[in-house]
This record gives structure tokens, sequence and C-alpha cells, in this order.
């Protein structure tokens, strides 16, 4: 939270900056021994700005952290020093490790240096321990800055600034994590999408199959009586149209079941050769955000060179999606997931791991038998589409589990491709 902003533009601002540093600590509830630390530091940092960085701005801020013990908060005083300019790394560390600056690491509890955004160099220590705690503080805010305002000239003007410019941070900061939210449901609708569509494909593709093979033997079986008859009936005989007409719309009803038939195999011209470690980590990329938020630790191993495999680069992604969504339903906040891409006595793989509470044995033996799920939500679809995605492959899915463990899912596609008789 920040409290004062200060000026350093001449010499005897370093007096008034000691001051208000040691009169902020006073408020803060910091013994005399240390408001007299507070004061010392904010004192030489007020003067290295001034003659080493053009001079610039002295910030003061509650900092706090925790909780840290018994369930309580744990705050401080934060001083921060921003230059007009800056100065070069190895001189800025020359000069912190020398007399006085290198006192900062004995008096504060934290000391660091960096440069902003604009390039100017920044300073910040900190003091923990505050009596007072950082909400009593803000409460009393108010009033706390009348009291450090009352002599000063162009305080007011530079809080003002400061204020502005949190305002700005602020935004920033939440223009970076709406377009990441932006970014994110794009994936997800581009998900949703491709899940629908895999959907209808599959829905059209099983239907003209199923309409095919009922409609395969009585067309033929048809068919081939009325050709015997034609062959067998003179050519005057008085009902030969009407068993021609016979024969010709049971050649249509073969040629339609060929036409669905077809469908199945027009599937294949979507498959081409992908590289397996790009799929893997588009899919993981989708995903990136929701690991975050859970404080999930993702560990991938990939080898340098690449795996190719004969795919439907769109199907595949959508079984991978599907598996790491399980992954991340399943892994408690903190844990880890652990994907591996790589060959296997020639066949390429990628395999998935979490380490949640697994799945139990009675419902590991009915996987891709039936429609199972572990969510109060689920309706156990979606193992059984990844399983007919690799079979469409040429592959198969393995999954490892133990209760307590945690569940290894393994997609292991062929080395070779089988061209289909």
């Amino acid at each position: 939270m920040h409290v004062l902003s200060l000026v350093i533009k001449r010499e005897r601002d370093i007096p008034t900056i000691r001051t208000k540093a040691k009169t902020m600590a006073e408020i803060c509830g910091f013994s005399r021994v240390e408001r007299v630390q507070v004061a010392v530091s904010a004192s030489e940092l007020a003067r290295f700005t001034l003659r080493h960085l053009q001079g610039g701005r002295a910030s003061f801020h509650m900092a706090c952290k925790g909780p840290v013990s018994r369930g309580r908060e744990q705050s401080g005083l934060l001083l921060r020093f921003t230059g007009r300019s800056s100065i070069s790394s190895d001189e800025m560390d020359e000069r912190m490790a020398r007399a006085p600056l290198s006192g900062l690491s004995i008096v504060m509890d934290e000391t660091s240096w960096f440069r902003d955004q604009d390039g100017n160099q920044v300073v910040e220590c900190v003091k923990w321990g505050c009596r007072q705690s950082c909400g009593k503080i803000e409460e009393q805010s108010e009033i706390i800055r009348k009291e450090l305002f009352q002599d000063l000239e162009e305080s007011y003007l530079e809080n003002l600034r400061a204020k502005h410019q949190e305002v700005l941070d602020l935004l920033k900061t939440l223009s970076q994590k709406n377009l990441e939210l932006d970014r994110v449901n794009a994936e997800l609708l581009e998900l949703s999408r491709d899940m629908e569509s895999l959907v209808h494909e599959r829905t059209v593709v099983e239907l003209a199959l199923r309409i095919a093979d009922r409609v395969r033997n009585p067309a033929t079986a048809i068919g081939g009586l009325a050709r015997i008859l034609l062959q067998k009936l003179p050519d005057d005989f008085k009902h030969r149209a009407k068993i021609e007409a016979i024969y010709k719309e049971a050649r249509k009803l073969e040629a339609i079941v060929r036409d669905f038939e077809g469908l199945a195999r027009e599937q294949e011209k979507f498959f081409l050769e992908t590289d397996l470690k790009e799929l893997v980590q588009e899919a993981i990329g989708a995903w990136q955000a929701s690991f975050k938020n859970k404080d999930l630790e993702v560990k991938v191993s990939l080898p340098q060179e690449k795996i190719n495999v004969f795919a439907n680069p769109r199907t595949i992604k959508v079984a991978l999606l599907h598996i790491l969504k399980n992954a991340y339903e399943a892994s408690p906040p903190g844990s880890r997931i652990e994907i591996t891409v790589s060959r296997k006595d020639g066949n390429p793989f990628v395999s998935i791991k979490d380490h949640g509470t697994g799945i139990k044995k009675e419902i590991m033996d009915r996987l891709f038998k039936e429609l199972v799920t572990t969510k109060s939500s689920g309706t156990g679809v979606g193992l059984i589409m990844v399983h007919h995605i690799m079979k469409e492959h040429q592959g198969e899915i393995l999954i490892d589990s133990h209760e307590g463990l945690g569940t290894t899912v393994t997609l292991i596609f062929p080395s070779r491709w089988k061209e289909k008789g």
C-alpha cells in the first residue's frame, strides 16, 4: 500500500526524507533503534539517488506477507528510491557493496536493486516487524498522510503521480490477465468445436456403416436372384421388364452401400505425417493457464529429433486434450504432471502421468467396455472416444493406475502404417 512519495531534487530534500521516514517508522510501531535504522537508510539512499542517479523519487509503502506465525500476517515498511537515470549493473553492484550502502543489508531485512520498465534505477529495502497491521495502517491512511504532508510543498503532486502510476500498473496487469483469459477461452471454444465436429463425423460414419451393413445382404440377394431369372427366362416373357427393373434397383442399392463404405475410407484422407511433439506442445499450451492457476508443475520430456506419426492431427489433438483434462482434474493442487514423448521398440508414444488418487480396480476392469466415470458430472464417453481414435490410427491406449499413486495414460502409435485392403 502506497503511503507517501517525496521528490529528490536538491540537498535540502535529504533531511526531509530522513525525518518523514522516521515518522513513518514511528507510526508503524517500530522501536527507537529501528526508527533510527530506517531513517539512516532512507537518508543514505536519498543521497545516493541525488548524487549518482540525477535525483528522483522516494516512496514509502506498507508491505504485507503471511500468515507467517500463528496465522497472523507480517507487516513492514518498504522504502523505494527511483532515480531519473541508471548506472551499469557492475557499477551498481560495486556501490551497493561499499559503505555506506553496504550497511543496508545489516540494518534492513531485505534489500534489492533493479531497473524499472522505463530503464530507471530502483533500490528497495524492507524493514519487517511493524507493531501495526497493514489493515490498521490502511484504516488510518488519511490521517497519516495529513500528518506527513503538513510541512511539505511538493508531496501532494508527487503522491498524485504515484497513485496515477499505481492505477496504470493495475490496469496493465488486468489487461494482460484479460488477454490471457481471452486466449484460453478461444482455445477452449476451438476444442469444443473440434469435439462437436468429431462427434458429428463419428455419428455420420457409424450410421453409414450400419446402413451399409443392413442393406448389403438383402440388396445382393435380390440382385443375384433377379440376374439368375433374367438369364433363364426367355426374352418374350411378359414380366421380364419388371424383373429387369428389380435388378437395376438392386444394383443401385449395392452402389449406395459402396458409397456408404467409402465414407469411412474418406476419413483417411485427413491423415498425414505429423510431428507428435508439436501436437503435444499445442495441447499443453491450451491447458497452461489452468495448470498455473492450480499450481501444478508440468514436467515435459521431449527428444531432440522429430517423432513423426501418420495421423489425423485434429483428432489426435482432441485425444491429448481430453487426457490432459483428466490429469488436471485428478491432480491435487501443487502436485506434478509428467509428460513424455519418445519411442519404444520403434513405436512412437506419448505418456501422461498424474499423481492423483488413481482409478479403482473395479472401474479399471470396465474401461473401454462401457461408459464409466469417477466424476459426478462426467459421462464416461471421453476415454471410449480416445480408444476409438487410437484404433483408427492402428494404435492403442494403455492405462496404468494404482489407488493413491496416480494414473499413467500412454498412447502408442504403429511404427509403420498398414494400408487397409
